[in-house]
C-alpha cells in the first residue's frame, strides 16, 4: 500500500512540474530566475533574470497601447520605418535576395553607438505567428552568425541576440506588448554595457511605439494586414 502511495505521489509530482513547464512564458523553460523589477515609469515596465549559460542578463518591458493589436503589428511589419522609433536604429530592410515567407524573413539592422565604440550591426532570422482566435501575435528574431551580409569593415557585427515581441489584444482598442531581449554587443563590450544597451533599447522603443502607433496611416495597413492573413488562410 505504501509503495502504491508513493508512486502516486511521484507521479502526480511529476505531472505538476511538466504542466507547469508547459505554462511557463516563452522561452523562459531555461531561465535560471524569476523576472525582477527593474523600473516602472511613463507606462513601461522594465524587468530583468539571468539566463542559465549566457553572461548577459535577459530583459523585458510591458506597456499598454490604446490601439488594436492589428495597429501595433503594422507598425512592426514596416521594416524600414524602425529608423523613426526603434532605439538608435539608423538602418533597417527586409534582405530580399533571401528567399523568405511573410512570416519567416530576414532583416538587416545597423545601429548607434556612443563614441568612440563602432557602430553595431546585425542580421536577424524573423519568425512570427498569428493566433487570431485568441488575439495574439508572437514576432521572434534570432541573429546569424552566418555572414549573409557582408560585414562591413567600420561596423561590429552581433551574432549573438535575441528579441521576442508579444502582442495581446486586451481590448478592442487596447493592446499589451511585451518586449523581451538579450543580445551581446559583440567587440570589446562586456556584460554590462550589454545589459545597459538592451535596458535603455526597450524602454525607449515601446516610449517611442506609443507615438508611432498614433499615426493614423497605420489604420488603414492594419486593416490591410488582417484582410491579407485572411486571405492566406
Amino acid at each position: 500500500m505504501t509503495r502504491t502511495v508513493n508512486l502516486l505521489t511521484r507521479t502526480v509530482n511529476l505531472l505538476t512540474l511538466i504542466t507547469a513547464l508547459l505554462a511557463a512564458e516563452p522561452g523562459g523553460l531555461f531561465a535560471q530566475e524569476q523576472w525582477k523589477s527593474v523600473s516602472n515609469g511613463n507606462g513601461v515596465a522594465i524587468y530583468v533574470r539571468k539566463v542559465d549559460g549566457q553572461e548577459e542578463s535577459e530583459f523585458k518591458g510591458v506597456t499598454y497601447i490604446d490601439q488594436p493589436i492589428e495597429v501595433i503589428g503594422a507598425v512592426l511589419a514596416e521594416i524600414p520605418a524602425y529608423t523613426g522609433w526603434f532605439f538608435k536604429c539608423r538602418r533597417a530592410e527586409k534582405i530580399q535576395q533571401i528567399s523568405s515567407t511573410a512570416y519567416n524573413f530576414m532583416v538587416y539592422i545597423a545601429l548607434y553607438t556612443p563614441w568612440p565604440l563602432w557602430p553595431r550591426d546585425v542580421v536577424y532570422d524573423v519568425k512570427i505567428r498569428v493566433d487570431i482566435a485568441s488575439g495574439k501575435v508572437e514576432v521572434r528574431s534570432k541573429a546569424l552568425p552566418e555572414p549573409v551580409v557582408p560585414i562591413r569593415k567600420d561596423h561590429v557585427r552581433i551574432t549573438d541576440s535575441e528579441l521576442h515581441w508579444v502582442l495581446e489584444r486586451i481590448e478592442p482598442h487596447q493592446t499589451r506588448i511585451i518586449f523581451i531581449m538579450r543580445t551581446d554587443a559583440g567587440g570589446s563590450v562586456g556584460s554590462y554595457w550589454s545589459d545597459l544597451g538592451c535596458r535603455k533599447t526597450i524602454y525607449h522603443s515601446l516610449i517611442n511605439l506609443h507615438r508611432i502607433a498614433a499615426d493614423p496611416k497605420y489604420e488603414a495597413l492594419g486593416r490591410k494586414l488582417v484582410q491579407d492573413y485572411t486571405q492566406s488562410n
